[in-house]
């Protein structure tokens, strides 16, 4: 009797443990993603303001942070006037004189124009496909960025991709692939992301219909 009893309620704690731990490592870890985010914004601007007026940066929490939201709604308005641009031009001539700068800045500016868009512009991920890589029978999803005339030594067009890295997508590999090759999924960007930061947990779906009927698997 007392073994049954114990039996089940170790059971039990295991059981509310589990779903426990489904629960509070999501939000807990999303808790903790976003105050680490205010934390961030709340020292980028504020307290070097405060620094260079020579007071002690003693903001209220968040303060810091709705200052930096606040710094860069302003950069983007600016950005849309004559003097914006002129400025950000001049800004940009000035880097172009200084090898690692003008490195770095023009990798994260192309980074951050194809996955957010430029001003005016939408993101330029155009859509998801599937290809074979990095072998054949192989499948991995790629966001189209654009198209090219033809391959090197080709006269076929070519569909210029970027392969994501999982779980991380904002590192992987930029290929040129024959427009053949590449097979329509009809997920749209954000279905792609969610996809590929979860390692395929985020959803259960496989490849649209017209995906399964040319041959094609149910999943990369």
């Amino acid at each position: 009797m007392w073994r049954r009893f114990w039996r089940r309620l170790i059971e039990t704690v295991r059981r509310d443990f589990i779903a426990g731990l489904l629960v509070f490592v999501p939000v807990g870890f999303t808790i903790l993603a976003i105050l680490w985010i205010i934390d961030q914004l709340d020292r980028l601007v504020l307290p070097r303001i405060f620094g260079a007026l020579g007071m002690e940066a003693n903001q209220p929490r968040i303060l810091g942070a709705l200052v930096t939201l606040c710094v860069i709604l302003l950069a983007g308005a600016l950005t849309r006037s004559f003097i914006g641009r002129a400025a950000l031009l001049l800004w940009e001539r000035i880097v172009s004189r200084i090898p690692v700068a003008r490195s770095l800045y023009s990798v994260l500016k192309q980074f951050m124009e194809t996955v957010f868009g430029s001003v005016g512009r939408g993101p330029q991920f155009n859509r998801v496909v599937l290809i074979e890589y990095p072998r054949k029978g192989i499948y991995s999803y790629a966001f189209v960025t654009g198209r090219a005339e033809s391959a090197p030594g080709g006269d076929e067009p070519v569909l210029k991709i970027f392969v994501p890295s999982t779980p991380n997508p904002t590192t992987g590999y930029y290929l040129l692939i024959p427009e053949r090759d590449a097979v329509e999924t009809g997920l749209t960007v954000d279905q792609a992301f969610r996809m590929i930061i979860s390692a395929g947990i985020a959803t259960k779906e496989g490849l649209p219909a017209a995906g399964r009927q040319q041959g094609e698997p149910t999943s990369p």
